[in-house]
């Protein structure tokens, strides 16, 4: 099991790494073709750039939160050690109630947009809204398993 999700993290930071190169395509060809006289800028490169913005930003909330490393905002004082493991049971029932939202939900989403494509490009709409039942499964599936802290959880300790 362990392994199994040591090859997950993995897969899956891998894939952010991999959408932000994808997303310095379009970003870059809008640039260059803003800066160049007499050349148009494609169309469809907003529409690529918003497609795998919003696919990095799910991605990227995956990784966050099967390391531990997304955000958090502390609003209460030191609880003392009970009310704190306490309350972190209450943040992961909380993570795993929106995850099971998203997961609902974006199999609507998805549906709903399975016929439907993007205005300029003509892309599916459904690669875009998949991104919402994919996200919440992952939120789901990493918060009922410990969260990877340090690089030895991440590759499992092979370093």
């Amino acid at each position: 099991m362990a392994r199994a999700l040591v090859l997950l993290d993995r897969i899956v930071a891998a894939l952010g790494g991999l959408l932000l190169l994808v997303l310095l395509v379009p970003v870059s060809v809008q640039v260059f073709a803003r800066l160049v006289p007499d050349i148009e800028t494609p169309m469809w490169t907003e529409e690529g750039a918003r497609f795998v913005l919003v696919w990095m930003v799910m991605v990227g909330s995956m990784v966050a939160l099967r390391r531990g490393t997304h955000f958090t905002v502390d609003l209460l004082p030191d609880l003392g050690p009970r009310a704190t493991q306490a309350l972190a049971v209450v943040v992961r029932l909380v993570v795993i109630g929106f995850g099971a939202f998203f997961v609902w939900h974006g199999i609507d989403f998805v549906r709903f947009g399975w016929d439907q494509t993007s205005e300029v490009a003509d892309w599916p709409l459904w690669i875009i809204f998949l991104a919402w039942p994919v996200t919440g499964a992952a939120w789901v599936l990493f918060s009922c398993l410990p969260k990877a802290r340090t690089d030895a959880d991440i590759d499992g300790g092979a370093r």
